[in-house]
């Protein structure tokens, strides 16, 4: 007699459920108070709250780049000179946090609070937007904390190279020309006078306030109208954020940095802004080229050639336009090789077009995984503010995976051909100038110049 294991049917995965993107209730706070945008998130116990002012460092007056970054840092402050360390303390009682930063585009304040405590987190919050104390004390402090911050970018070979990716690319007259939290001139000038002027010339009324979470019977609408109802600007009107688009290439800049093993490559092209319907099209193209380990790129420069750890492209997302951007660092001495074949690669999606399995599986990296990636309230509430900072609605997220999802091998060919020329881009290589300038120059791509050499470590700038 035998005994035979009984074993349970293999399961067979179902079906994947139907995910869109959430898409809130708007309204206003009344008052010419800022708009408002409602998510409810059955089930998310952490309620998002994006306040998005409409005075990002585009605006900021002339000379006075940092202005809003170093706005959105004293407004943690709070009420009181000195008063951060209490002002975080009383948003802790309550189980939230509160941050602030500021963009080209917008000054974003962020608070994240259990639902349960969402009204007295919303009353505190009042307190730091009407009636910041913005103190010269503190505004000294946060200078030297930001001239330190600069010295450390300029340190990183990659965000050197992309802030001298955007000063090639823009005139020097555009805002987008330069870092966004200001440079160390203008933010050494920085006063706290400057930064009340700012701040008090918000217009509430061209803001809006997305909550997002589990919004069932709290009465959000009361508690945003008791925070933010009768808040008013008192300053001059901010001046108008510039539209300059970047200008095209050939053109190569070397960041002299003597005696670096490795390069820092930036490559980038202007693009049409996120509103172009071809805007989904050129996030899948530039998946396809720097998506992922398997992505063209990688397959050459990493796998095949071994001449960097990683490659990664992608868009650069700016209120009045778009950057297509491929960067990555590479061995010293296959820095003009490794361009090759990056230029190399660029060309090819025009000339070879891109196959069915390559959209395929930038389709389903950029938008199977949405359901996960916006899982938190705080996902949802980042996304539908950044969308409301760029008057791209709130049903934008939405449209824009659908776009993807829809997206075929021509149509992702036609758009990068119409909106990415390989032959004029702009490429930033931040390594040792004696080593790799006459390489660079020996493709023939374009002319090479060198910037202003940096100093090696410990010593000091030439004379």
């Amino acid at each position: 007699m035998t005994n035979e294991l009984a074993l349970a049917p293999r399961p067979v995965p179902g079906p994947v459920p139907a995910w869109a993107f959430p898409v809130g209730t708007e309204g206003t706070v009344p008052g010419d108070g800022p708009a408002t945008l409602r998510c409810d998130l059955p089930g998310r116990r952490l309620a998002a709250v994006r306040l998005v002012l409409n005075a990002g460092a585009g605006r900021e007056p002339e000379g006075g780049d940092g202005v809003a970054t170093l706005a959105a840092r004293a407004l943690l402050e709070g009420t009181e000179p000195g008063g951060g360390t209490a002002l975080t303390a009383a948003f802790e009682r309550l189980g939230a946090s509160l941050y602030a930063s500021a963009d080209l585009t917008a000054l974003r304040i962020a608070l994240d609070v259990p639902v349960t405590r969402l009204g007295p987190a919303l009353e505190l919050l009042s307190s730091v937007v009407r009636r910041p104390a913005l103190a010269d004390s503190d505004v000294r402090r946060l200078v030297r904390e930001r001239l330190e911050e600069i010295a450390q970018d300029d340190a990183d070979p990659g965000s050197r190279a992309m802030r001298e990716l955007r000063a090639a690319m823009f005139p020097a007259e555009a805002r987008a020309s330069r870092p966004t939290g200001g440079g160390p001139e203008s933010v050494e000038a920085i006063r706290g006078e400057q930064v009340r002027a700012f701040y008090t010339s918000i217009v509430p009324a061209e803001a809006t306030a997305v909550v997002a979470g589990d919004l069932s019977g709290v009465g959000v609408d009361t508690a945003l109208a008791g925070a933010l109802e009768g808040w008013a600007a008192s300053g001059a009107p901010l001046r108008r954020p510039d539209a300059i688009m970047p200008t095209a290439g050939p053109r190569i800049v070397v960041v002299d940095r003597p005696g670096s093993v490795q390069t820092y490559l930036g490559i980038g092209h202007g693009v049409p802004k996120r509103s172009h319907p071809d805007w989904p099209l050129l996030a899948v193209a530039a998946h396809v080229l720097g998506g992922g380990l398997t992505s063209r790129l990688n397959a050459v420069l990493r796998e095949e050639k071994g001449y960097t750890y990683g490659v990664r492209a992608g868009l650069l997302r700016l209120r009045h336009c778009g950057l297509f951007i491929a960067q990555g660092a590479v061995h010293t001495e296959v820095t003009a090789d490794a361009l090759a074949d990056a230029l190399e690669g660029m060309r090819g999606v025009i000339s070879r077009g891109v196959s069915e399995e390559e959209t395929g599986s930038s389709v389903r990296a950029l938008a199977d995984r949405a359901p996960a990636e916006y899982e938190t309230a705080r996902a949802v509430a980042a996304e539908l503010a950044d969308a409301a900072a760029n008057d791209l609605g709130a049903d934008y997220p939405r449209r824009y995976l659908d776009a993807v999802r829809a997206a075929t091998p021509d149509e992702v060919t036609r758009a990068y051909t119409e909106h990415v020329d390989p032959e004029a881009l702009t490429v930033i290589a931040v390594g040792d100038a004696a080593q790799i300038k006459e390489p660079l120059e020996s493709l023939g791509y374009a002319t090479v110049t060198v910037s202003a050499t940096e100093p090696a470590p410990g010593e000091p700038p030439a004379e």
